[in-house]
């Protein structure tokens, strides 16, 4: 003996929509706010620029840190001209710099991170963060489910 079962449900995408669990729903919202404060943390802090004024969300989905130094500390490798084989030449009253232009490599050698701000600093700094505080995170996002599932 066999017993027929018919679901009738609206299409994935309403009901995706509808739980706030898409692309630009609520729950991605929460998910990118979180870790924004959260990966400060774990990313380089001397003077606080590239943490806090040149990191910005995108859109839900996607964080970027701008600033022409952010992919070398990310990375976490000292960078050297491919032309010249040489670092950044020092500019008085602007820092170091490379010539317009060049293309960097990475060297084999890491990059020493300021830890004084930021203890926790280093390189790969969304994955650090996961790595120590995915699960955590994981929690903080259910609990946001389960109150605005409540409110339904």
């Amino acid at each position: 003996m066999s017993t027929r079962v018919k679901v009738t449900m609206k299409p994935v995408n309403t009901v995706v929509t509808r739980l706030g669990v898409g692309k630009n729903g609520g729950v991605q919202r929460f998910v990118t706010n979180t870790i924004n404060r959260r990966i400060t943390r774990y990313m380089p802090f001397l003077s606080g620029v590239l943490a806090t004024k040149l990191k910005i969300i995108r859109s839900p989905t996607e964080i970027e840190v701008l600033g022409p130094y952010a992919r070398v500390t990310y990375y976490g490798k000292v960078m050297v001209d491919s032309k010249t084989g040489k670092g950044p030449a020092n500019v008085p009253d602007v820092g170091p710099r490379f010539r317009r232009g060049a293309i960097l490599k990475p060297t084999d050698r890491d990059l020493e991170y300021t830890k004084t701000k930021n203890p926790l600093a280093g390189p790969f700094w969304d994955r650090r963060m996961m790595a120590a505080e995915g699960v955590q995170i994981a929690s903080e996002t259910q609990a946001y489910v389960d109150r605005k599932a409540g409110k339904r």
